[in-house]
């Protein structure tokens, strides 16, 4: 992964129909594997301290079963066997979980195997293990997407009722109607939680004024980016830009004007970027846009072809507005330090050579203003 975008309400995608919401959230909670995750990600960090405590309540869930199949069920050898499994799993996955800090297998599997055993267990007679079903609701809120919760919290009540409607229960329907308020009370309450913790991401990743990623957030990604180079050889190159003249754009046309420069700047990029690309306002006027899949000489066309578009921004009465840019892949680099400094010096040899240009680390010849205007579209 050339990109990989900071946490920002990962399980909650607010405003769309539920089954995108769904479908997203959960293809993402299947998605987590020790080789895919940053550990130092703070949404992971969260992630797994849940993921952690709520496999402690899952093995005393499992464990309580097992130790009154015996006595209050009558021996149910076929029962005893699938919990023993379970909590088997459960237990390595704990294991794993605390030694390695990472993910053995989704959350959603041990939580659904749990949940299995626990309804078996309550179908077949044990009527008193159905206080377990709360914690396990705590469970399901914590560790799954809202839409992914909602929608095992529902199967769960309607199996509670077929429970009901065959005679298999035996604890009054106000335990149910508890339930399902509790349910839906730690739903909402995780939901809120994940949207305040998504505002939150912003405000500590985003630039206020841009919406641009800050240089907190650089660092880490370009560090992915030279990490994915070395050990999957996956292309990536920085471009630098900085806006040409900006300082007498604040002097002679205030820094209101100034403000609308750099916004407009922000929002030609970012119609420009694909997917895998990033961009990170470095400092005042300085830019870097992190591009995904491409090397040395599809990114100067890039730059090239962004140069361009930026000059026919009509937002100062009197002057375009122009950029350097200096362009460097990671196949030349020996560390992130390395990097940023190659490229920085690209982007002030442009600099030096008149601005409105575009420089390439060790690329023999520069590329020089309009000649790239043919470029087809760039990702």
């Amino acid at each position: 992964m050339a990109a990989n975008r900071p946490p920002q309400g990962l399980y909650e995608s607010s405003g769309e129909p539920f089954w995108p919401s769904f479908r997203v959230g959960f293809l993402r909670s299947l998605s987590v594997a020790p080789d895919e995750v940053d550990l130092e990600d703070s949404e992971f960090l969260r992630r797994h301290a849940g993921y952690q405590l709520m496999l402690v309540v899952m093995m005393a869930i499992l464990a309580a079963v097992i130790c009154e199949i015996p006595s209050d069920l009558g021996g149910s050898l076929t029962l005893m066997i699938v919990a023993c499994i379970v909590e088997i799993g459960v237990l390595v996955s704990a294991a794993w979980a605390f030694l390695r800090g990472t993910f053995l297998t989704p959350p959603v599997i041990p939580l659904l195997a749990t949940l299995v055993v626990l309804m078996w267990s309550l179908a077949s007679g044990n009527a008193h293990h159905y206080y377990w079903l709360f914690p396990l609701l705590v469970a399901i809120s914590v560790l799954l997407p809202t839409s992914v919760g909602l929608l095992v919290g529902v199967v769960l009540a309607l199996s509670l009722l077929a429970m009901r409607a065959v005679g298999l229960s035996q604890w009054p329907i106000g335990n149910d109607l508890v339930l399902l308020v509790t349910m839906m009370a730690l739903l909402e309450v995780m939901r809120l939680m994940n949207r305040q913790s998504g505002k939150l991401a912003d405000l500590a990743f985003k630039d206020p004024l841009t919406g641009a990623y800050n240089r907190r957030c650089l660092m880490p990604q370009v560090q992915r980016s030279l990490t994915d180079f070395e050990r999957h050889r996956r292309m990536s190159t920085l471009l630098l830009l900085d806006i040409d003249h900006f300082k007498s754009i604040n002097d002679y046309h205030g820094h209101a004007a100034g403000d609308r420069v750099l916004q407009s700047v922000v929002k030609q990029i970012s119609e420009r970027l694909s997917k895998v690309d990033m961009l990170f306002r470095l400092d005042g006027e300085e830019f870097v846009i992190l591009l995904g899949g491409v090397a040395n000489r599809a990114a100067a066309e890039i730059a090239q072809d962004l140069s361009i578009t930026i000059k026919t921004l009509n937002v100062l009465p009197d002057r375009e507005v122009t950029v350097s840019i200096g362009v460097c892949d990671v196949s030349q680099v020996r560390s992130t330090i390395d990097w940023l400094e190659q490229v920085d010096s690209a982007m002030y040899r442009a600099k030096q050579l008149g601005r409105d240009r575009v420089e390439v680390v060790r690329l023999s010849t520069a590329i020089n203003s309009g000649e790239l205007a043919d470029t087809a579209g760039w990702r």
